[in-house]
């Protein structure tokens, strides 16, 4: 009887519900038994009018508050009756100050699962392939809910859909350096949430031994650390990474607990940086959030930089000691790719052709950013980069040459592609490089520039397409909800880009199988020997040496020390 009359209370829910979404919805309500109790989701209709089944907000470990604050994740325990996964109600703290959004919990740590088959709870015999999407963001913002990221477009090509939240943050990535308060809770909770998929999936029709997990941003070097992280061998048998890598600069914190303890004297009026790091948590859990979320913007000075650079970011991942048993992240990043230390799967990995746009403010930032590199062009290295000081004007001197004949001031354009290049493209083609030697690699630059993309900012001299705009090819939101409403080159690239990308994760190869959308392109893997990339424009085509990686890579090797962490 109290089972009826919950259902009873999620219908009328539900009716409540779709009176303001505009998602397209079918009758009947989808009951399951997982791993943890009961849920209960709804049936949906995709981009193509193909059925699916949504359930949203499924906890994968216990709320991380009280005594869990600032504490490693804990696999959710079971619970009684049905659990509502109707709708996303529960986003992580975010310290994005422009959005207040009232979803925002510390009881943050759920995932969606988006299947075209109807869970009965039996794996059935032909299960699908999955895909887990891991958000960007810089580690600070966005999270992995339906009004972002919509799976419609991929439950079109008969592919299971995992999206999830992880902590942003300090929640997420303020660390002590002694383990008191670990490194990388926000690395730890997407590692619980892979665990939970490889357990639970089959009942959602996906196969646990066909996951791929693929981020952009924030979340590409998400998935780079779990790349080269023993904990999550086995856990995925593929790769997507969009627009960086732990490679990149501001992926790496290399002084966690100046950054821990700025943040203490700035919550703290009587703040005592000789305090342990037991009494510092102790402090941490018994404040409230809102002190924590209001004063998480500190300042490193400029030899604790990540970037040297306007993007340098305090909370992100960092290296763990490999003797504590936890630990996720361990070693030195480009070494570890460079030795094969990593999990040998095939990897899809790419960038936009010009990141940068997405954060140009205005025209007299950029001009006193050149004015910066023109009085101190050590500037334009970057600070993770492992290399004397001596070296940086030199290295530096040679990289100016490589964009711009005159001064960066009076050269916005060649200070556009600089950037794009130092924070993005070079790293990120690095990776690509390190990693082919031990697996298949293939390379994308991003190029087509389309209303689809939602981003109208450009520079001329310096056109192309910034950060984040391939999202909207990929994945279904309130601004894409009518793809036919865009022009025709944009729904081509993305039907092609959403193919491609299933073929990946169904045979680990984009053109794995042909299709008049791929216009007969096989997509080469990258070598030692030849660099090459697909180039994603109105017309597909295989290029050579994407950005001005090869001159990087010759300045790099030149002037750095032989053991890096970041590129």
């Amino acid at each position: 009887m109290d089972s009826y009359r919950h259902c009873i209370c999620l219908g009328l829910f539900l009716f409540l519900h779709n009176l303001c979404d505009s998602r397209p919805q079918t009758s009947g309500l989808v009951e399951v038994e997982i791993s943890d109790g009961h849920i209960i989701g709804r049936q949906l209709e995709s981009d193509q009018k193909v059925p699916y089944y949504a359930f949203q907000d499924i906890p994968y470990a216990k709320a991380p508050v009280g005594a869990l604050r600032f504490q490693e994740p804990q696999p959710v325990e079971r619970w009684d009756g049905i659990l509502n996964t109707t709708a996303n109600r529960k986003i992580c703290i975010q310290l994005d100050q422009v959005t207040n959004d009232p979803r925002e919990t510390e009881d943050c740590l759920v995932l969606n699962v988006y299947t075209p088959v109807r869970p009965n709870g039996v794996q059935p015999p032909d299960s699908l392939p999955t895909l887990v999407w891991i958000h960007g963001g810089a580690f600070r913002r966005w999270s992995g809910a339906f009004d972002s990221f919509g799976p419609d477009y991929f439950i079109d090509q008969n592919v299971v859909v995992v999206t999830l939240n992880y902590r942003l943050g300090p929640l997420g990535f303020l660390a002590t350096g002694d383990n008191v308060i670990p490194g990388n809770l926000g690395l730890k909770d997407q590692h619980l949430a892979l665990q939970w998929v490889k357990n639970n999936i089959g009942t959602f029709g996906g196969d646990p031994a066909k996951v791929t997990i693929m981020g952009q941003s924030a979340g590409a070097a998400s998935v780079g650390y779990h790349l080269m992280s023993k904990k999550s061998k086995g856990l995925f048998r593929a790769a997507i990474m969009h627009s960086s890598s732990p490679l990149t600069c501001w992926a790496l914190q290399k002084y966690p607990k100046y950054a821990a303890y700025q943040l203490g004297a700035k919550i703290f009026k009587e703040f005592d940086k000789n305090m342990s790091s037991a009494e510092f948590l102790k402090l941490l859990q018994g404040v409230p959030i809102e002190k924590i979320k209001a004063n998480t913007g500190i300042s490193m000075p400029a030899e604790m930089a990540n970037c040297q650079l306007p993007t340098s970011i305090a909370w992100v991942p960092v290296t763990e000691d490999s003797n504590y048993e936890n630990a996720l992240v361990t070693g030195m990043n480009h070494e570890n790719l460079k030795n094969g230390n990593i999990n040998k799967v095939p990897l899809l990995i790419g960038i936009n052709s010009q990141e940068v746009l997405l954060f140009i403010p205005n025209l007299v930032a950029l001009i006193y950013l050149g004015i910066a590199f023109d009085i101190n062009p050590s500037l334009m290295i970057t600070a993770n980069l492992n290399m004397k000081e001596e070296n940086k004007p030199l290295a530096a001197a040679e990289l100016k040459e490589v964009y711009t004949d005159s001064g960066f001031a009076s050269d916005i354009p060649a200070l556009i592609n600089f950037a794009s290049d130092a924070l993005f493209a070079t790293p990120v083609a690095r990776h690509a490089y390190l990693q082919s030697k031990f697996t298949d690699v293939f390379f994308y630059q991003f190029s087509h520039k389309g209303p689809l993309g939602q981003l109208n900012s450009t520079y001329q001299g310096a056109e192309g397409v910034g950060h984040e705009e391939e999202l909207r090819y990929l994945f279904r939101d309130s601004q894409n909800a009518d793809i036919s409403e865009f022009p025709e080159d944009d729904i081509l690239t993305h039907n092609r880009m959403v193919y491609m990308w299933s073929q990946f994760v169904k045979n680990m190869n984009p053109t794995a199988e042909e299709n008049e959308l791929t216009e007969g392109v096989a997509w080469p893997t990258v070598t030692e020997d030849r660099f090459s990339y697909l180039d994603i424009n109105s017309s597909l085509v295989i290029l050579e040496d994407p950005k001005k990686y090869k001159q990087w890579s010759v300045i790099i090797e030149k002037y750095a020390e032989k053991l890096l962490d970041t590129y």
